[in-house]
């Protein structure tokens, strides 16, 4: 029997447990190519974020926002920030009910804390994923089930922009005039794109298409959608509705604490028009900025400003926003601190013992 075998990476025959020279040495490029692409793209969004800031300072007068913002009720706020913690615990639960259908059973309590720890990544990482990215490498390593654990964070996201953009699209129905007509097809695009990939990413053919060698396997490869793919096969409906039910919980937290912000910031806006923008901020979200800076900001100017709201005051809004979000960032980093003090103290004892 011939024991090649063709990768699927770069198209070469080796032999099943040898590497060639030409393999290693491929294997070393691909690898500073890779922290190099990884530096480049760090390098754009932190530009995105300036070119971003600097138009929105262009805009507005700083010394309003700042007015605003040093009279906005610290009540307010601290409920904010309240609702912005139990989004978290919420978040958790429902990684811990796709986790569990993927047979991986982790107390919900260790699921919060890289919750947090993945907020305080959010922040001093450029990019909106940074966070997603180190909780599912820490618990990967506690797991030793890598393959799971970031199939979880990929389902974990998707169902909870999904339910967000539902909900969007749902107020505005019920509400006409709330939203322009080019942000209602906005989010409707949006929302039946994300329905597409979901069909699309369910369909058998992906792994065969990575094995041809024209364009199109080179393409699905690069995309990683037989990876993608799988993680959306292994959930019944039970998990998913379950997922679902706890990403509705969640948004509606998220929408809490934006009309609590705007509470304190004394503005006067009905309920409708945070359930049309809020979803709205949040894909801005996922554009390439420094812990969505400048992103977030230009958001909520360019859509509250449509809902009659001064462009201080919708700054204001996004700041109070950036503001908890920063403070639940510090609570991760002491949570990251803590965590790594009890893996140097673990390991040395291991060392005594053994």
């Amino acid at each position: 029997m011939d024991d090649r075998r063709r990768t699927i990476d770069d198209g070469r025959w080796t032999t099943d447990g040898q590497r060639t020279a030409a393999d290693t040495q491929g294997a070393i490029v691909h690898g500073r190519l890779s922290i190099a692409v990884r530096r480049l793209r760090g390098l754009i969004q932190i530009a995105v974020s300036a070119l971003l800031l600097a138009l929105i300072l262009r805009q507005v007068h700083w010394s309003e926002v700042w007015d605003a913002l040093r009279r906005i009720d610290l009540r307010w706020l601290a409920l904010a920030w309240a609702f912005f913690l139990l989004g978290v615990v919420v978040r958790a639960v429902r990684w811990q009910v796709l986790l569990d259908a993927l047979g991986v059973r982790r107390p919900l309590r260790e699921l919060i804390t890289w919750y947090f720890v993945g907020s305080f990544f959010n922040v001093i990482l450029p990019t909106g994923f940074g966070g997603d990215a180190v909780r599912a490498a820490e618990l990967a390593q506690d797991t030793g089930r890598p393959g799971p654990v970031i199939n979880s964070v990929l389902v974990d996201r998707y169902l909870g922009i999904m339910v967000l953009l539902a909900m969007g699209l749902t107020a505005a129905l019920l509400r006409p005039g709330t939203a322009s007509t080019g942000i209602f097809a906005f989010t409707a695009a949006l929302f039946a794109g994300g329905l597409l990939a979901a069909w699309l990413l369910r369909r058998p053919w992906w792994a065969n298409l990575a094995r041809r060698n024209d364009l199109i396997g080179k393409a699905v490869r690069v995309l990683r959608l037989p990876v993608l793919a799988e993680a959306f096969a292994p959930y019944d409906r039970r998990a998913i509705g379950r997922g679902l039910a706890a990403s509705l919980a969640f948004n509606l937290l998220q929408i809490g604490w934006n009309v609590a912000i705007a509470q304190g910031l004394d503005l006067r806006l009905p309920l409708s028009v945070y359930f049309v923008f809020v979803p709205l901020t949040a894909v801005a979200l996922l554009l390439p900025a420094f812990g969505g800076l400048g992103v977030r900001e230009m958001s909520y100017v360019g859509l509250f400003g449509s809902a009659g709201v001064s462009q201080p005051a919708a700054l204001a809004l996004s700041l109070g926003v950036y503001m908890i979000t920063v403070a639940t960032g510090l609570v991760g980093g002491v949570m990251y601190l803590a965590q790594g003090l009890r893996r140097v103290k673990r390991s040395r004892k291991e060392q005594i013992t053994g």
